[in-house]
């Protein structure tokens, strides 16, 4: 595990409602820095899109076909934290009295 990035914001996902369709919903909490970086990120990517003259879209479409998804042993096939691995961390941390695991 890395260690925290000093200049990295916060963000965390606060609820997940999933649907019968199987999309989800997500509601995510974040530190004001992560906000500052997103809005950043964000309009650097608008202004090179308009720069190439290309639609957001097809930026996101490229994205999505090249995504490579592994299998993360820690979770079943339902998405439950197996029974064999630690509880996950809320402290974010690990020492050596804390014998949980940080998912991030």
């Amino acid at each position: 595990m890395s260690e925290y990035d000093k200049n990295a914001g916060i963000i965390g996902v606060e609820t997940v409602e999933e649907h019968e369709d199987g999309s989800a919903d997500y509601a995510f909490h974040m530190d004001a820095h992560a906000r500052g970086l997103l809005a950043e990120e964000g309009l650097r990517l608008v202004l090179y899109c308009a720069a190439a003259k290309l639609d957001m879209g097809l930026v996101y479409d490229f994205i999505a076909d090249h995504m490579r998804y592994e299998k993360d042993d820690r979770f079943d096939e339902y998405g439950n934290y197996g029974e064999n691995n630690p509880p996950v961390s809320s402290k974010g941390s690990w020492d050596s009295q804390d014998k949980t695991e940080d998912l991030t």
